[in-house]
């Protein structure tokens, strides 16, 4: 596999970072800072219902609704606790409050292995390198605090774009800000079939799974010549030449 690419285009969540903790793991350690105490696992369980449930209610962080993203992360916060047994209180305001806040930064995120060093050896191949991401307007905090924005010639989260993954558009978006740089001319890397492989692969780019947890490929997907897996990030330098323009 070699691909010689003008542009690489990465999802970020589960392919560049991941979180420290479960989120419930997170929250519980929160709300026992305000003297709530709430089992962890509860919290894991009723925060994945709910989330599911605010995305098909509210989708993209509420922002197509007239919704604030604080809005939407606060009320999705406070439903967890209850289906957790947490009764309403002030003090659960400052708990949702509080957790918008620490989730503003890199504090409860950690990179993968070799990532940084992977980006850079890319970079020095002449490839562009942004991001797409269904995320927040948080995220460019995010990737400073960890040391990876200045690595990327742009950022676009599924907020600013006013449209999510798997929707093509946001990949069309990508393409014209990196300079209406063709669709066969670009990559895309990330760990959901459905986000981010499949969209991509529809819009004429190639695809690259990252598959960390040597998930079998769905056999229509090897018949592709512009799909391809690795499971790591430091696999992806080695199938990208240098970039000719």
């Amino acid at each position: 596999m070699a691909i010689r690419p003008k542009l690489l285009t990465l999802d970020c969540t589960n392919t560049l970072f991941k979180l420290k903790s479960t989120s419930g793991t997170i929250y519980a350690a929160v709300a026992d800072s305000h003297g709530i105490k709430v089992d962890s696992t509860k919290l894991d369980s009723a925060f994945l219902k709910n989330y599911k449930e605010q995305s098909q209610s509210y989708s993209n962080f509420g922002c197509m609704s007239g919704i604030s993203t604080k809005v939407w992360w606060t009320d999705l916060v406070k439903k967890t606790f209850l289906d957790s047994g947490v009764p309403k209180s002030l003090a659960l305001d400052a708990v949702a409050k509080q957790l918008f806040e620490e989730f503003n930064g890199g504090k409860h995120w950690e990179v993968y292995p070799q990532t940084k060093e992977a980006l850079e050896a890319i970079r020095d191949k002449g490839v562009k390198l942004g991001v797409i991401s269904n995320f927040d307007e948080r995220l460019p905090k995010v990737l400073s605090e960890l040391d990876l924005c200045h690595l990327f010639d742009f950022v676009l989260t599924s907020v600013d774009a006013q449209v999510a993954k798997p929707d093509c558009q946001i990949f069309q978006l990508a393409l014209q800000l990196a300079g209406n740089v063709q669709p066969s001319h670009a990559v895309h890397l990330g760990d959901n079939l459905r986000l981010d492989v499949e969209p991509a692969l529809r819009v004429g780019m190639h695809a690259i799974w990252i598959n960390r947890n040597n998930v079998d490929v769905p056999p229509e997907l090897l018949e592709c010549d512009k799909f391809h897996v690795v499971s790591n990030i430091e696999e992806v330098v080695k199938c990208i030449k240098k970039s000719r323009s």
